[in-house]
């Protein structure tokens, strides 16, 4: 029988993960447009490198949701990769802002 409750958390775990995968394009792509002509500030490189430090601990999270049928490590899981993987996209599109202004 599946439990809705727990194929919620685990949505949450893919949203996370999907957070994530959209993160990795981020640094590729400025890496791309560097090697394209357009370089950015030295100080950027690793301002593009801090959401990593929230993306990472959300990507493990999920992961052992994804693994656990344990309803209590998933009720707290799922709320971590959440969390951290919100918070890291804000930090993302934060980054975004600053380096597009700095480039202007």
């Amino acid at each position: 029988m599946i439990d809705p409750t727990s194929e919620m958390q685990r949505l949450a775990g893919k949203f996370a993960l999907l957070l994530a995968g959209i993160y990795v394009l981020f640094p590729f792509g400025m890496a791309v447009s560097t090697a394209a002509g357009e370089p950015i500030p030295l100080w950027g490189w690793p301002l593009l490198l801090l959401p990593a430090f929230l993306f990472a601990p959300a990507v493990i999270a999920a992961i052992r949701l994804h693994r656990t049928s344990d309803r209590d490590i998933g009720k707290r899981l799922w709320w971590r990769s959440l969390l951290l993987a919100c918070t890291g996209f804000v930090l993302v599109i934060a980054v975004a802002l600053i380096l597009g202004e700095a480039n202007s």
